[in-house]
């Protein structure tokens, strides 16, 4: 699958988020993570994703309509925030990685308080596109910067000899 991999594949020429585990720490973006009483939501700072973890949940319903953030369920374990997704649709994992409607990712959340590092270590699977566990963790520090929406545009594909000059 890897090697018929084209630029038209990838999901950030059209302006669409690659994956959950790809883009939370992708070109720097600045996410923000709001806590509310039954939910926790993350927003990422790039291509408008919006994932919300539902806290209240024991289990994902057994119909959950598939999107590119897909179904959240999340619990504590000491310090430790658990997110568990299903739900998603078909699409990238990271490039050239592709994932079906089977992928299923755990995340753990852990903040040091200390120096306010958010560490997040991840796993998925995904048993029509994967051999075994697709794996990692990243670090991230508060930034200096406040989130902002980013509003992206679609250019991947414009022929600019048509383009008018100022």
């Amino acid at each position: 699958m890897a090697a018929k991999f084209t630029q038209q594949d990838n999901p950030r020429f059209k302006c669409e988020t690659t994956s959950i585990v790809f883009d939370w720490t992708f070109d720097g973006p600045v996410n923000r993570i709001t806590q509310n009483k039954d939910t926790i939501v993350i927003q990422y700072g790039q291509m408008g994703l919006k994932r919300t973890v539902h806290m209240n949940l024991k289990s994902h319903p057994a119909t959950v309509k598939p999107s590119r953030a897909g179904h959240s369920i999340g619990r504590w374990e000491g310090d430790t925030l658990v997110v568990d997704t299903v739900g998603f649709l078909p699409g990238v994992l990271n490039a050239p990685v592709r994932h079906g409607d089977k992928l299923h990712v755990v995340e753990r959340f852990t903040l040091d308080p200390a120096t306010m590092k958010l560490t997040r270590a991840y796993e998925a699977d995904d048993p029509d596109y994967l051999k075994g566990k697709y794996a990692g963790q990243d670090v991230i520090q508060p930034a200096d910067a406040p989130y902002t929406d980013d509003k992206c545009t679609e250019k991947g594909f414009i022929d600019y000899s048509k383009e008018t000059r100022r």
